[in-house]
């Protein structure tokens, strides 16, 4: 029974939180619970009262009490799991919430928030989302049938996704000219191939739907007296020619396919490459790709995807990420020196002609030995040939010129200690910090010790201080910062932040020289080294720009993506660098529409709709401390603004920010970013495929609905 000193606290608590005065309650409480130490109710609120009051850690401790009393409780665990999220625990944050999970697999708030912790993987057996089950069943079976266009797949089941995969015949195609209905030629490049990845490709080949083609097997001598050799016998379209021979034919073909021996065919690639070029009339496509091992007892296996961007010459300036299959239409695109020249080579050359599509299909496998085969003796050496693809490094054309001067726009209100740091490290880690010109935009500082500092950097000539006494608008103080600089680059940067990067200021420069990069953006990093920004991705969700990446590890991503210089649909202000032309030419930042929220995306996207690329310069590794000034959007004032701010750029951008070139639809667009693998509905592919076939297909598609 309890005491009247006891109801009295409760109700005191109870009346105060009603009232959101939180301090009252968590005093309240902690009266109530030295009395009842084992009310589990009591200790949830506790919890929920020490949490709104900021003392993260005693919400912890006091869901910790209530779960010591009662494990089973689901929902308990899932307000540990938020309070460990508040904290920066991302791992014991998904722990607590699949805890919730697995005792509740009904409990809908559970799975939502591990989607958003991008954690798919520890769904419970058997959770339906997005029209199909999160893994497979507990016997080890395959999930049911999943039908073209639904079901999300998470990344350790892909080969139960890739069993799925069904590849639809393209949409029939109104006309076909007299010269697109002739033969497709593919060249085989089987220099250093098995005879059995040469069957391999050949057999793909064999059962194809589209039959209009013609094959090339160039291979050394040896190759022709095997019996694989004996298939140019069974089918006159296809033939064996010697390494150093000339390749006859290829003259006259108007489209020609290059594949590497052992790479097989979807049996509807030849139709989908024949339907995209009369589609859109590119100079070259390419496809979607994986890797498979055969077992003669089980089957197939797949793995290890690489779904690409849109076209992209960073991405595609790394041999590593060349495409699987390359479509060439040769009346347009001359190919001397296939295949020495290289695929990602060729991909450069034709873009500078004109469209370079990309098919978000899955229309080759690359096959893989089976161990037993693998672990083989080796076989006898044959003629020695080089198989390195010598795509050079994209010319930046900065040679023998001098490196050009950084103004450094940094927004400050106080925290001296955070800006000293930010400051110090750049300048420290700087090839050359006398190019840097650092400007302060002072908004409201009032500690004296931000004076001095301000005051003593201006002294000695190592940054200008720029004072604004105006409320905190993001943009126009970035604008402000900016007309009293001169140096050619620009760099807006958090003071949240600290350089890790030695000679950063080099690699910017190089990532700006090419004349059509517009901005570059970083990677930043938690104070644990975990990522927090590795570039924007469009479309997730409600379609609210997010952060790829957030909580991985930096070796970790898709193809390494988080390790290589990639093209991005958009980058964060805190870390964002761009040439003062350009600034100048889209008019800077928007002060009026954008004053806290999404300046930064709304300037990446008119920035690529004056014809520039936004690029992701991963290489330089930046902590960010994430928004210590200003603090988090949190309140109902704070949220509403920005939800506000969205909504604006829904009105400005429309579709646009629907639509990511970098990220390829088979990704889910629920949780996080590559959290899943999904199969694209025939509307995403028809519009990729369009998007793709633009002039200059990274400038945004500005439409009042969202793309089907």
């Amino acid at each position: 029974m309890l005491s009247l000193a006891a109801i009295r606290f409760r109700t005191a608590a109870r009346e105060a939180a009603r009232n959101r005065d939180w301090i009252t309650a968590v005093k309240s409480y902690q009266a109530y619970l030295v009395r009842k130490p084992n009310d589990v109710k009591a200790l949830v609120q506790y919890g929920h009262a020490t949490r709104e009051a900021g003392d993260i850690e005693a919400a912890v401790a006091a869901y910790g009490r209530a779960l010591d009393i009662t494990p089973q409780a689901a929902e308990i665990w899932f307000h540990l799991s938020h309070a460990c999220k508040r904290l920066g625990d991302r791992s014991a944050a998904i722990d607590c919430c699949a805890r919730a999970a697995e005792l509740d697999p009904t409990f809908a708030k559970a799975t939502e928030e591990l989607l958003a912790l991008g954690a798919r993987d520890r769904l419970p057996f058997g959770t339906a989302v997005d029209g199909a089950s999160a893994t497979a069943t507990p016997s080890g079976g395959h999930i049911d049938h999943v039908p073209f266009g639904s079901g999300v797949y998470p990344p350790s089941r892909y080969d139960a996704f890739r069993q799925q995969v069904s590849i639809p015949a393209p949409p029939r195609p109104v006309s076909i000219a007299n010269e697109e209905a002739r033969p497709t030629m593919v060249l085989i490049d089987a220099r250093s191939a098995l005879p059995v990845e040469v069957r391999a490709t050949l057999s793909s080949l064999l059962d194809q739907v589209d039959d209009r083609w013609q094959a090339i097997v160039y291979a050394p001598a040896v190759i022709s007296s095997h019996s694989v050799a004996s298939l140019a016998a069974i089918d006159p379209r296809i033939r064996f020619v010697a390494v150093d021979t000339p390749l006859p034919g290829v003259a006259d073909a108007p489209h020609v396919l290059l594949v590497r021996a052992g790479d097989m065919l979807d049996r509807q690639a030849l139709a989908w490459f024949s339907f995209a070029a009369i589609r859109t009339d590119c100079v070259a496509a390419y496809c979607d790709h994986d890797r498979a091992v055969d077992d003669w007892r089980t089957g197939r296996t797949f793995m290890q995807p690489a779904f690409q961007p849109m076209y992209d010459p960073e991405w595609f300036s790394d041999t590593d990420n060349s495409p699987a299959l390359l479509f060439v239409v040769r009346t347009r695109l001359p190919l001397f020196d296939w295949p020495w020249g290289g695929s990602c080579q060729i991909l450069h050359e034709a873009a500078a002609i004109g469209a370079v599509v990309h098919l978000p299909l899955l229309l080759a496998s690359r096959k893989i030995l089976a161990a037993q085969a693998d672990q083989a003796l080796t076989d006898p050496p044959g003629p020695a040939t080089d198989l390195a693809d010598p795509t050079p490094a994209r010319d930046r054309q900065i040679a023998n010129q001098p490196p050009q001067a950084i103004q450094i726009i940094v927004q400050t209100r106080d925290e001296p200690a955070m800006l000293k740091a930010a400051v110090d490290t750049l300048r420290h880690r700087a090839a050359r910090a006398d190019l840097l010109e650092i400007t302060i935009v002072d908004n409201r500082s009032v500690e004296p010790a931000t004076a001095r500092l301000l005051d003593r950097w201006q002294r000695g000539k190592v940054a200008t201080t720029l004072p604004l006494d105006e409320p905190f608008n993001w943009s126009r103080a970035n604008n402000l910062g900016v007309e009293i600089g001169t140096a050619p680059l620009l760099l807006f940067l958090n003071n949240d932040t600290e350089m890790l990067s030695a000679g950063w200021d080099d690699m910017l420069r190089d990532a700006l020289s090419a004349d059509d990069v517009g901005i570059v953006g970083a990677t930043l990093l938690y104070p644990d080294h975990s990522i927090q920004h590795a570039g924007v991705v469009m479309g997730m969700g409600g379609g609210g720009p997010i952060h790829e990446g957030v909580g991985r590890r930096i070796e970790a991503g898709p193809g390494d993506r988080w390790r290589k210089p990639r093209s991005a649909a958009a980058v964060t202000g805190a870390f964002m660098a761009m040439r003062r032309s350009v600034f100048s030419e889209v008019g800077g930042f928007d002060a009026l529409q954008f004053a806290i929220a999404f300046n930064d995306i709304d300037l990446c996207l008119r920035v690529r709709t004056a014809g520039f690329r936004i690029v992701m310069a991963s290489q330089i590794l930046v902590i960010h401390h994430e928004s210590k000034t200003r603090g988090l959007n949190t309140t109902r004032s704070q949220v509403a603004w920005d939800l506000d701010e969205l909504g604006r750029m829904h009105d400005r951008w429309g579709s646009a920010l629907f639509d990511d070139p970098a990220y390829n639809p088979h990704w889910t667009h629920v949780g996080q970013p590559f959290d899943g693998y999904r199969i694209p509905t025939m509307q995403e592919v028809l519009h990729r495929i369009d998007l793709a076939a633009q002039p200059t297909p990274w400038i945004p598609v500005i439409g009042a609905e969202d793309p089907v």
